[in-house]
C-alpha cells in the first residue's frame, strides 16, 4: 500500500499549527473510520481525523488499526509510509496455523486448540514435531493430572518413591494389583481412586496420615497448574518426569517457595529452640557473607552454592545429635532445600541458573541469576558475549529485573519494574550506574526501562515473541 500526500483535516479546515504535533520519523497509529474508493479516513489516538489518498486498493477494512511513519511534512501536507509488519506477521501466523492444522490431521491427531498450541511450543523450543512426541507429551500431562487428583483427594500416601519415580511407573504400580485393568484403561479418575483404595490397607493409610504434618515441608507436592510448558521444560533439560521435579518448577521457577523462603522457614525453626538458636545465627551470618561475596569483583555463584551446601550439612549433623521437638521439621526442611539446590545444579549444564539468598536492607531477599549460552556445545560462558538476567525481590520496589546484554565492550541494561514511580527511582541513579560501568571498562552503555505487571521474566518477553514468530515461518523445516 502506498499513501499519497494527504491533507491534515480536523473538520475545521487546514491548520498549520496542528501539523506541529507530528514529527519526522514519528510512528502514529490510526483506526480506519471510512474507505471511499481511494480516500481513507483515519481516527488517530488523540481522536483527530486524518484524510489520505491511496495509490493502490487498500487491503483493509473499517475499524482496522494501522501504523504509519511520518516521512515528510511540507506546508499543509504530510507524507506517511504504512508499516505493514503487523499485517504481514498476522498473515504469516495465519499461514503457520493452517500448516499446523494440516500436519496434525496427517498425524491423525485432532487439531484442537490445545494440540495446536502444543505444536507451536515444540517449534519454539526446537523439539521435533512428530506423532510420537505429541502423543507422549499429551499422555504425560494426563498422567500428572491423574496423580494430582489422587494426591489432592488423599487417595494415595505420599512417599519418596512416589515423588521420585517416573510418573508412568507410579501409575503402573498403583494399578498392578488389579489384573483385569490394562494400563491404557486408566482414563477415569474414579476408577483409579477405587483401585488405589483397595490396594492400600487402612493401617498404612492411618500411619501415613500421622506423618503427613512432618512430611508437608519436604513434600510440598502441588504441581498445579499442570501445563505443556512444564513438561517441555523437563524434556529440554533432560530431567525425569516425576512429581519432585514438577514441584521444584513450581517452588523455584514459579516463585512459590524460593530458596530464600525455604531458608527463612529453616531459620524460624532453628530460633524456636534455645538449643538450636546458635545454628539459626550461623545461617544469618551466611546471608551476610553471601552479600559480601556478591559485591566482590570475582563473584562466583558456584562457590556460594557450595557454601550453602556445606552449612546445611553441618546443621543436619548437629540437629541429629540434639533432642528437639522440631527435629523432624528441621531435617525435612534441610532435605527440601538440598533438593532445590540439586535441581538448580541439574539445570546448569545447559545454562546457569541460581537463586541466591542475601541480606538486603536488613531483610533476607531472593536474587535470581540466569546466564544464557547460545550453544549447548560451549563448555564455558563467554563473558564478552553473554546475556544475564538478574531478578531481585525488594521490600520498597517489589520485583526488579534487569536483562544485561554484553557484546565486547558494549552493554545494554534492560530494566523491568512494576510501576512508573519505581522507574523514576532507578532513573535517578542512572548516572551513577553508567559511571560504574565505565569504570569496569564498558564504552558503549545503553539502558532501557519497561513498566509491566505481568509475571513473565523480561528474558522470556525479549526472546519468545520474536523467536516464536521466526520459527513459525520455518515450520516445514522444523517438522
Amino acid at each position: 500500500m502506498k499513501i499519497n500526500p494527504l491533507n491534515y483535516n480536523l473538520g475545521l479546515g487546514n491548520n498549520k499549527e496542528n501539523l506541529l504535533e507530528l514529527k519526522m520519523g514519528q510512528i502514529i497509529t490510526g483506526k480506519i473510520q471510512q474507505i471511499l474508493n481511494d480516500v481513507l479516513i483515519l481516527e488517530m489516538n488523540s481522536g483527530k481525523l486524518l484524510e489520505a489518498k491511496t495509490a493502490i486498493p487498500l487491503e483493509a477494512q473499517t475499524n482496522d488499526v494501522l501504523k504509519f511513519q511520518v516521512k515528510s511534512i511540507r506546508e499543509n501536507k504530510v507524507i506517511l509510509q504504512p508499516m505493514m509488519e503487523e499485517i504481514d506477521n498476522k498473515e504469516e501466523m495465519d499461514n503457520g496455523q493452517k500448516k499446523i492444522i494440516s500436519l496434525l490431521k496427517e498425524l491423525n491427531i485432532k487439531p484442537g486448540e490445545e494440540e495446536i498450541e502444543l505444536v507451536k511450543k515444540l517449534i519454539a523450543n526446537r523439539i521435533l514435531v512428530s506423532k510420537e512426541n505429541l502423543t507422549n507429551i499429551i499422555q504425560l500431562k494426563s498422567n500428572f493430572e491423574k496423580i494430582e487428583t489422587l494426591i489432592n483427594t488423599k487417595s494415595i500416601p505420599i512417599n519418596e518413591k512416589i515423588m521420585n519415580e517416573h510418573i508412568r511407573e507410579v501409575l503402573k504400580e498403583l494399578l498392578k494389583e488389579d489384573g483385569y485393568i490394562k494400563e491404557n484403561e486408566y482414563s477415569k479418575d474414579e476408577n483409579i481412586k477405587n483401585i488405589v483404595k483397595d490396594s492400600y490397607s487402612l493401617e498404612l493409610e492411618k500411619n501415613m496420615q500421622q506423618k503427613l504434618s512432618a512430611e508437608r515441608s519436604v513434600h510440598s507436592k502441588n504441581i498445579n497448574p499442570m501445563s505443556y510448558e512444564k513438561i517441555i521444560f523437563l524434556l529440554k533439560n533432560n530431567l525425569k518426569m516425576n512429581i519432585m521435579n514438577l514441584k521444584n518448577i513450581n517452588n523455584l521457577l514459579m516463585k512459590e517457595f524460593t530458596v530464600s523462603k525455604q531458608m527463612d522457614e529453616l531459620i524460624g525453626f532453628l530460633y524456636k529452640n534455645d538449643e538450636t538458636a546458635y545454628l539459626g545465627k550461623s545461617l544469618d551470618q551466611l546471608f551476610s557473607n553471601i552479600k559480601d561475596m556478591i559485591f566482590e569483583k570475582n563473584f562466583e555463584p558456584h562457590e556460594i552454592m557450595k557454601e550453602i551446601h556445606i552449612k546445611l550439612e553441618m546443621i543436619k549433623q548437629s540437629i541429629e545429635n540434639i533432642s528437639s521437638k522440631d527435629q523432624e521439621d528441621i531435617l525435612n526442611n534441610i532435605t527440601n532445600l538440598k533438593n532445590s539446590l540439586d535441581f538448580m545444579n541439574k539445570l546448569n549444564p545447559l545454562q546457569t541458573y541460581f537463586q541466591i539468598p542475601i541480606f538486603f536492607n536488613d531483610e533476607r531477599r531472593n536474587i535470581e541469576l540466569f546466564i544464557s549460552k547460545d550453544s549447548k556445545n560451549k563448555k564455558k560462558i563467554n563473558p564478552k558475549d553473554v546475556k544475564i538476567l538478574i531478578a531481585l525481590d525488594t521490600k520498597t520496589m517489589d520485583r526488579v529485573q534487569v536483562l544485561i546484554e554484553i557484546k565486547d565492550k558494549n552493554i545494554m541494561c534492560n530494566f523491568k519494574v512494576k510501576t512508573d514511580e519505581i522507574k523514576k527511582k532507578l532513573l535517578a541513579f542512572e548516572k551513577d550506574l553508567k559511571e560504574i560501568l565505565m569504570h569496569l571498562g564498558f564504552t558503549g552503555i545503553n539502558t532501557k526501562y519497561a513498566v509491566s505487571n505481568t509475571g513473565n521474566d523480561i528474558l522470556e518477553e525479549a526472546l519468545n515473541k520474536k523467536e516464536i514468530h521466526e520459527k513459525m515461518q520455518f515450520i516445514d523445516l522444523k517438522v
